[in-house]
């Protein structure tokens, strides 16, 4: 899975932590803009992106028992990224929108 190496490689490379893919889990759902939550995504983004909208999720729980999520939105047409949020412990510390 493309994303579960990208996952790895920026916790790596942003957090310095070492992942084991197997212990990544996954999931991929879609939503209506009423239905997030603000801590996925705030509302004045969620005023940016498709309603409903393809979320995808990966979540891993570090040695020190901090849980880290980073969910992406798609274009459901083309798979591209159109935002991408990180977690952490249940407060966000990161967000990107993507151009198309």
């Amino acid at each position: 899975m493309m994303y579960l190496d990208w996952f790895a490689e920026t916790m790596k490379k942003t957090f310095n932590i070492e992942v084991k893919k197997e212990d990544v889990s996954y999931e991929a759902y879609e939503f209506y803009h009423e239905e997030i939550d603000d801590l996925l995504i705030p509302a004045e983004h969620l005023e940016k992106l498709p309603n409903p909208l393809l979320i995808e999720t990966l979540s891993y729980v570090d040695d020190e028992r901090y849980e880290w999520i980073a969910g992406y939105v798609l274009d459901v047409k083309t798979r591209m990224k159109l935002y991408e949020v990180w977690i952490r412990n249940g407060e966000q510390i990161a967000y990107e929108f993507y151009d198309d």
